[in-house]
């Protein structure tokens, strides 16, 4: 294992710990800090570092050098730059919250509150109504990155399985276990009280073709809430509205 030299593209305790990690592996002798010195370039000029005997110090006066400055202004553009692409199209959840948190670190980003920010400037960009109402709800009580990384995640878990704009469903009444149906030559009858149209019921408690729907936002969101919704009965394609009508159980008609 080769010993990594320093240049100022890397965070001064990273690259300690990995100069650590290659002097115990090839079993070198002598001085340590003597020899982790001689691997920062001769551009990094160190004020007295003849003087410096501990990794302790080495690590403060490279941490005071104007590179690490630039270092971590570079690695918080990065950081403000990224874009997350959820998996199904061809993402990497884990990787992406790897480099998230790297990028933090080497940034010196602590602050949970800003770090909620640059997370929130990153779902803005993903244009997913879904994911920004998940996150602001979720996110307050929250005190650590740790804990946001994971409900970062969770959400891109509930997000792949939560109903879509055209999702397939079906409707089940809790307390009979029937499912709302309809089929295309039943209708309510037309008289005063009737509309005519296709009438909807409560079917058998196994699911069937005719009991399946198609849900739909009114406000043409890709996610569906279930602020402003509607179904489509997908064997007929006919829109499921409540009216005024009464069916003759007294109820209003649902109909299509």
């Amino acid at each position: 294992m080769d010993p990594p030299k320093y240049n100022g593209t890397m965070h001064p305790e990273e690259w300690i710990q990995q100069f650590k990690a290659s002097y115990y592996y090839n079993n070198t002798s002598g001085n340590e800090v003597y020899l982790c010195k001689q691997l920062i370039h001769p551009a990094i000029k160190i004020p007295s570092i003849e003087n410096i005997s501990t990794y302790n110090e080495l690590l403060n006066a490279l941490k005071a050098h104007v590179s690490f400055a630039i270092f971590k202004e570079s690695c918080k553009k990065k950081l403000l730059e990224l874009t997350y692409i959820p998996e199904k199209d061809g993402g990497d959840t884990a990787a992406f919250l790897s480099k998230f948190q790297t990028l933090c670190y080497n940034a010196g980003i602590n602050n949970i509150e800003e770090i909620k920010i640059i997370i929130y400037k990153i779902i803005i960009k993903m244009s997913n109504e879904f994911f920004k109402s998940e996150f602001i709800r979720k996110s307050k009580e929250i005190n650590s990155i740790e804990e946001l990384l994971k409900l970062f995640n969770d959400i891109t878990a509930d997000e792949a399985i939560s109903v879509k704009k055209g999702s397939y469903v079906a409707i089940k009444h809790a307390a009979t276990g029937k499912y709302l149906s309809s089929v295309s030559n039943l209708n309510y009858e037309n008289y005063e009280t009737g509309s005519g149209n296709q009438a909807v019921f409560a079917g058998k408690t196994s699911l069937e073709l005719n009991a399946i729907w198609n849900i739909f936002d009114n406000k043409n969101r890709s996610n569906v809430f279930y602020d402003d919704i509607y179904f489509v009965h997908q064997p007929t394609g006919r829109r499921l509205i409540c009216t005024s009508y009464k069916s003759l159980s007294n109820y209003s008609e649902g109909n299509l």
